[in-house]
């Protein structure tokens, strides 16, 4: 997740270089990630600087640094993978020292690390996705001039964390706006859409750049696509009080199976719910009406996840949104957060 620019005067005499972070440095970067968040960044396990050194060991984490001609360290930016979903990378920890900021940091390690896009780094990569909270603007604007585009609104996804030096009000949980960017252009693709979100769906799909989007009817042979039992996926965050359910097959007792897990974590405490489907599979469009009356709802799509070209739902537990606050740059982004609305309180 991207740090917003701070609203510091713009400098236009910085000179820094830009390599691969080194074991030494990663005690700079724990601060640089303080200097900017205090204690409140959403990936926690990031302020133990042994775990920053592992996961880029590990490949989970590539790490760039951005350093003056003294070896002063004043930046840095990571590209997070998972297992879950290979074909996705986030830019995270994307931080700059108080002093040095709004001087074209930010954006250089973008460049390095995503826009010029090195090979190596992105190897049966599908498209990087980079969701920029709502509470300011700042790096909503960031990532459109980096050309990524709005695909969905994800509700009261995050606690709360405090940006040093922007004064936002802390009364809710953090809103995200899902920007994407493939990394190639498809030609088309085909999808089968619930028709209730038939027209949203194919518009979100031509924003982020696909210029042919098939919906499809779906097929009267239904039940030949479902499996003899259900494959679901669950990645639980006690931390972040959040929870991602997708459904990599349906069996054919998946709507009990999914309305018992919705139980469970809700008994949790957890305040959100994703749930990934494949618009890839008919099922998708014939058993979304089904996941909405348990409470889901729109939140918009993402390519590339273990689901391919998937449909986000969402489901809040107890927790409460105040539109007003969000804080939206783009005209697509608040058109979706108008559909979602809409859609919600049908």
């Amino acid at each position: 997740m991207l740090t917003p620019s701070m609203p510091e005067p713009s400098r236009h005499n910085i000179t820094f270089s830009l390599r691969a972070m080194s074991k030494a440095d990663v005690m700079d970067v724990v601060g640089l990630i303080r200097d900017s968040y205090g204690d409140s960044y959403f990936y926690k396990q990031f302020y133990d600087p042994r775990e920053i050194i592992h996961a880029n060991q590990c490949g989970r984490l590539t790490s760039v640094v951005a350093v003056t001609g003294d070896n002063q360290l004043i930046g840095h930016m990571a590209l997070l993978r998972t297992e879950d979903d290979p074909q996705i990378v986030e830019p995270v920890m994307a931080v700059v020292k108080t002093g040095f900021r709004n001087g074209g940091v930010l954006t250089g390690l973008a460049e390095y690390l995503y826009i010029n896009r090195n090979p190596e780094l992105f190897e049966e990569v599908k498209g990087i996705y980079i969701p920029p909270v709502t509470k300011h603007i700042f790096s909503q604007r960031q990532v459109y001039n980096h050309g990524f585009k709005d695909c969905g609104i994800w509700l009261g996804y995050l606690p709360d964390a405090q940006f040093k030096e922007i004064n936002v009000s802390p009364l809710q949980r953090l809103t995200l706006v899902l920007t994407y960017m493939y990394l190639e252009q498809p030609g088309s693709i085909i999808i089968y859409p619930p028709p209730r979100h038939k027209e949203m769906i194919a518009k979100l799909f031509k924003n982020i750049g696909v210029p042919y989007v098939q919906c499809r009817l779906l097929p009267k042979d239904l039940q030949n696509y479902f499996h003899t039992e259900s494959l679901l996926k669950v990645k639980v965050s006690n931390a972040l009080g959040q929870a991602i359910l997708k459904i990599i097959h349906y069996g054919p007792h998946v709507i009990s199976e999914i309305h018992t897990k919705i139980n469970e974590l809700s008994q949790r405490n957890l305040s959100v719910i994703h749930l990934y489907l494949s618009l890839n599979n008919p099922l998708t469009g014939y058993l979304t009406p089904e996941f909405e009356k348990m409470g889901f709802f729109f939140a918009g799509i993402m390519p590339g996840t273990a689901c391919n070209d998937t449909l986000i739902l969402q489901y809040l537990n107890n927790t409460a949104v105040n539109y007003d606050k969000i804080l939206l740059f783009s005209a697509m982004a608040q058109e979706i957060l108008g559909y979602i609305i809409a859609k919600r309180n049908l």
